[in-house]
This record gives structure tokens, sequence and C-alpha cells, in this order.
């Protein structure tokens, strides 16, 4: 198996016996500047803020340091099953340690910028320059590649079943949850028409004669219709792809609830303990409604 991914790597980036020979003419170069390298290479790692998290105290920078100086020398050699498995038991010890991959290719790109310079220093060559710089590139993307198939293995073994079948379950609870909204944007609408009526019929009892009633019973309507036009906007905004969860609008249905059955039982004069009740719920519903929309306008 090693050998096969091996010949596969070798023909997708076409490197040649050429190419080998000319890695281990560059190694006396390389190696002679694998001290300055890896100052180098630390000064452009201390750019990442969290590169603290990876290299937690001077021990491991040490035993880092090692590591990369044989990596950097290893560059230079033949291509062989040897140096395959060695490159992925580098890319299994980065997955491991929660490396992420971005830091993977911005390390193999300053790699890359800075043997380019050493090259184009020492070397004076033009001919001789170029099949280094071509040999160099196979050789880095060769290593890059293996380096993160080690994270495309780790994403695929996070599958609980399988990729495919994980695919189609999550495709069906997005469009199954998508349908429920749609389900719920029609139970509004619906309840929308049910609160015009109530509205209607409250508006009629005005003109029965029983005015205060009605008056009352209008104004507990109109506040429920309003309610229902928030939820249905929300429900739009869900629809079209809002992620944000709109809990003051709940918040705003219960305080028009309380204040509809606070009116409605102002009306009885046997219910002042219910509406001692109402009157401490409201207040507590209409400060948390409010600090809600402080904390809506500081946000925004």
């Amino acid at each position: 198996m090693a050998e096969e991914n091996k010949q596969r790597y070798i023909k997708h980036y076409g490197l040649t016996g050429w190419d080998e020979n000319i890695l281990i003419k560059m190694a006396p170069l390389m190696e002679g500047h694998k001290d300055d390298f890896i100052d180098a290479f630390y000064q452009h790692t201390l750019q990442y803020k969290s590169g603290s998290k990876y290299l937690k105290d001077e021990l491991v920078i040490q035993r880092h340091k090692r590591a990369l100086k044989v990596w950097f020398v290893k560059l230079f050699d033949v291509f062989d099953d040897d140096y395959l498995r060695y490159l992925e038991g580098i890319g299994y010890a980065h997955v491991k340690v929660g490396l992420p991959s971005h830091y993977v290719n911005s390390s193999i790109s300053f790699v890359r910028s800075y043997c380019t310079n050493l090259i184009n220093n020492e070397v004076s060559d033009c001919s001789e320059r170029g099949d280094m710089l071509a040999a160099l590139g196979k050789m880095l993307d060769i290593n890059l590649d293996i380096l993160t198939a080690s994270y495309i293995r780790e994403e695929l073994n996070r599958f609980f079943i399988s990729k495919k079948t994980e695919g189609k379950l999550i495709s069906f609870a997005k469009r199954f949850s998508y349908g429920l909204n749609l389900l719920l944007v029609f139970g509004l609408v619906f309840l929308g028409v049910i609160v015009l009526a109530l509205f209607t019929v409250d508006v009629i009892e005005i003109f029965k004669g029983d005015l205060e009633k009605g008056v009352l019973a209008t104004l507990g309507a109109l506040l429920m219709l309003w309610v229902v036009i928030e939820l249905v906007d929300t429900e739009v905004e869900h629809l079209q792809g809002a992620k944000r969860f709109a809990i003051k609008i709940f918040v705003g249905v219960a305080l028009v609830a309380v204040i509809r059955k606070l009116l409605i039982t102002s009306l009885k004069s046997d219910a002042i303990e219910a509406q001692w009740f109402l009157i401490v719920a409201l207040g507590v519903l209409g400060l948390v409604y409010w600090l809600m929309s402080q904390l809506e306008r500081s946000k925004n």
C-alpha cells in the first residue's frame, strides 16, 4: 500500500530521478543553513497569536526545533516508502494536537519562500537554479499533500455511520425543519385571521351599546393582532436565513396576553386579587422586555 501511494505521488507531481538527484545535490547547502532556517521559522511562527497554545513551554519548543531541523534536512533526500511513512506520522501528530491545517499551509509557504531566496542568493548558474527551484517545488507540494491528507482522514473518521448516509440524513433533517417552519407560518396566518375575526366581533360590541367592554376588548384584540404580525414577520425572516432566535418576541406575546387579561378583569369588581397578581406579572414582563430591548439596541 505504501509503495502504491508513493508511486501515485510521484506520478501526480512529476517527481523524477533527476529531481531527486537535484535535491540531494542541494542537501549540503540547505543543511549548512538549518540553524538559520529554524530561527527564521520561529520568527514567522511568532506572528500567530495562538502559537503558545501548541508550543507551551521551553521543553516543547526545543523538541519541536529538533524535529523541525530533521524534517528540513530530510526534505532534500530521496522520496521512498520510509519517507512517506515519516510524513504521514508528522501529519498524524499535527491532527492529534489539534493544529489547524491553516498553520501547515502557511508553514510550507514560508519554507518555499525561504529556500527560494536562499537558492537565488547562493546559486549563480541560472539553469542550475531553475532545476533546483523546480525540484524543491515538487517536493514541497508532495509534503503539503501528505500532511493535509491526515486532516481529511480525520474528518472522514468522525462520521458515526458513513459520510454518505449521514449526509442524506442531515439533508432530510434540514428539509423537514424547513417544512415545519412553513407549517408554522401557515398556522400563524390562520391565527391572524381568527384574531382579525375576534377584532371584528369586539367592534360590533361597541355598536351594540356596551361601550366600555367593547373598547377594552377591541384594544386587547388589537394587541393580539400586533403580536401575530410580529410572529409572522419573525418566522418569515427565519425562513429567509436569519439565524438569531427572537426571544424578545415571545416575551412580547406573554406581555400582551397579561395586558389583555388585565383589561378583561378590570371589568369585574370582584377580581381585585387577580388584578394585583396581573399587575405584578405585567411589571416583571415589562422590565424583562425593556432590558432585552436595551441589550438589542446596544448590540446594533
